[in-house]
């Protein structure tokens, strides 16, 4: 069967390039060998944050009592939690089925192969393509240390419920502290052991930080400089500057980042170069003519809204068409308690800050801990945003489109915010800027 575009993969690069390519008129086949969605829907983004909103609810109730709520017997079914999960992403993955039957996509389950450059094979079908986009994405990554078969990846923390009170976490990375959020919240005890000097490694010195501290109070136990030597069934060997010790769990979990999911696509046959991950250029083409790839599969940025919107640049560049997205200014959200959102620049010539201890609605939710951070440059242009808090990933659109369309600071403060909202101090943080912040003494 041919086709203007075979996609392979169903992620949210597959399906969204896959929907975009026949809206702009490509007949287009699309090819998922487990579940549509991909590891964002299945096992990633949308079951994580299910569970951790299950999670925050239940740890909220430790103060009813201050919010004058009396409830006894509070209890948490963590099977029915599961159960909720699996039925948010069997929702999301028919919507998404929908949209592609909508679309007349011609969709096909199965794993992919190469033949060639414009020939892919699915089980007994083989697909022509004019153009291929390779959106396999990735799969946890481990390490090779001794017992690693002990531990779980992420995979399988999301399958099902995990057993026992003690749990320890290898990778303070993202994935790891958001984990390490849901088990804390959810009253077991927590151990996270980075081999970095802190937790989340890639973000700034303060947010590692406050966030360290948030998570210390509520009994999780951060070792950093640490290097997990052995995983048995139930203790990790951890060697810190030459001393060794032994912390005791009844579960290993290991969050160290992700790997490419290239195995089985023979991308030799196809002229497409790889090493951990597929080599594209600044179009998103491969080394193989009318071959793209995005997402995850390709390394760099692994985030799904970027995978998304990698893909839809993907297609129109197939196409010959000037892009639609801008792939420059991307946020990036960490779900934990409290929540991180971080855009664009961590740094410039000017910055603002404005603590949520002064801030009335996040008093009235309970978390007096955070800040908005906003950066400028010698123009008071804003250039980045840190926020740390409560809700703050429902907040950094503002400021990625701040980034995006080159406001300034004076055209962001100028804009009334409503009160009482968290929301509004991203106007006290721009108004920091120079100093005329309202509530800042």
């Amino acid at each position: 069967m041919a086709y203007n575009l075979v996609v392979i993969g169903g992620g949210p690069a597959g399906y969204v390039g896959a929907i975009r390519a026949s809206k702009l008129g490509m007949k287009v086949a699309l090819v998922e060998r487990e579940s549509l969605g991909g590891t964002c829907l299945n096992r990633g983004c949308i079951p994580t944050k299910a569970l951790l909103h299950s999670a925050e609810i239940y740890h909220g109730t430790k103060a009813y009592d201050e919010l004058g709520v009396k409830v006894a017997g509070v209890e948490y079914n963590e099977e029915v939690v599961y159960q909720r999960k699996d039925k948010v992403v069997s929702t999301l993955r028919d919507g998404i089925r929908a949209l592609i039957k909508a679309g007349k996509i011609d969709l096909y389950e199965g794993s992919a192969s190469f033949e060639d450059s414009t020939h892919i094979r699915v089980n007994d079908s083989v697909l022509e393509g004019e153009h291929v986009l390779i959106a396999t994405g990735s799969s946890p990554a481990t390490l090779p240390i001794k017992g690693i078969e002990n531990a779980l990846t992420s995979d399988g923390v999301l399958s099902a419920p995990v057993e026992g009170r003690k749990i320890a976490i290898i990778g303070g990375g993202v994935i790891g502290m958001e984990f390490a959020s849901y088990f804390s919240a959810t009253r077991k005890e927590v151990v996270v052991i980075e081999a970095a000097d802190k937790i989340l490694p890639a973000l700034s010195k303060e947010v590692s930080v406050q966030l360290g501290a948030y998570m210390k109070k509520n009994g999780v136990t951060i070792m950093t400089a640490s290097k997990v030597t052995e995983i048995g069934p139930n203790f990790v060997k951890v060697d810190k500057g030459g001393v060794e010790s032994v912390v005791d769990c009844d579960k290993v979990i290991v969050a160290v980042g992700r790997k490419a999911n290239i195995c089985g696509l023979h991308l030799e046959k196809a002229g497409v170069e790889h090493d951990r991950f597929i080599k594209i250029d600044s179009t998103f083409k491969t080394t193989a003519e009318g071959v793209y790839a995005v997402g995850d599969v390709v390394g760099g940025v692994q985030l799904a809204h970027y995978a998304s919107a990698s893909a839809i640049t993907a297609v129109e560049n197939m196409l010959g068409l000037p892009c639609s997205t801008d792939l420059s200014v991307v946020p990036s959200c960490v779900y934990t308690t409290p929540e991180i959102a971080v855009v664009g620049a961590s740094t410039g010539a000017k910055t603002g800050k404005f603590l949520l201890g002064a801030n009335g609605r996040a008093l009235i939710n309970g978390l007096d801990r955070g800040y908005i951070k906003i950066v400028a440059d010698e123009n008071d242009v804003v250039i980045g945003g840190e926020l740390f808090g409560k809700g703050v990933t429902e907040m950094v659109g503002e400021v990625a489109l701040a980034i995006r369309n080159k406001l300034t600071i004076g055209q962001v403060a100028s804009t009334i915010h409503p009160h009482p909202t968290v929301y509004e101090s991203i106007a006290e943080a721009c108004e920091d800027v120079v100093g005329l912040s309202t509530h800042k003494k």
